[in-house]
């Protein structure tokens, strides 16, 4: 029985692949149509990138006035600003021999 079924399955996946395979290539129209259509995404997505680099100006310059220029000069984050994970060694995290995993990690699911 399974043999028939999965011999129909292919079948049908080869038949609908060919289908596919068949379709007639764009007109000229619809290849200018789907150029202009790309022309105009491009437009649009200028404008909302000087759009979005405005509002970030405006709040940047909002959050100067309110915590003073001096709050970070450099335009890095202090280390004091930091999670705790970012300053330890690469592979300083996670289970080891003296920190194994946790049971919960490895638990089945509550039913």
């Amino acid at each position: 029985m399974h043999k028939i079924t999965y011999g129909l399955l292919a079948g049908v996946m080869l038949a609908s692949g060919a289908a596919i395979a068949k379709l007639p290539p764009p007109t000229p129209e619809e290849q200018a149509a789907a150029a202009a259509k790309k022309e105009q995404a491009a437009i649009q997505l200028e404008k909302e990138k000087v759009l979005l680099e405005r509002v970030q100006n405006r709040v940047a310059e909002r959050y100067r006035k309110a915590h003073g220029s001096t709050a970070n000069a450099a335009g890095k984050t202090q280390a004091k600003d930091m999670p705790k994970t970012t300053g330890e060694l690469p592979r300083g995290v996670g289970p080891t021999p003296t920190q194994p995993q946790s049971a919960e990690a490895h638990s089945a699911p509550v039913k």
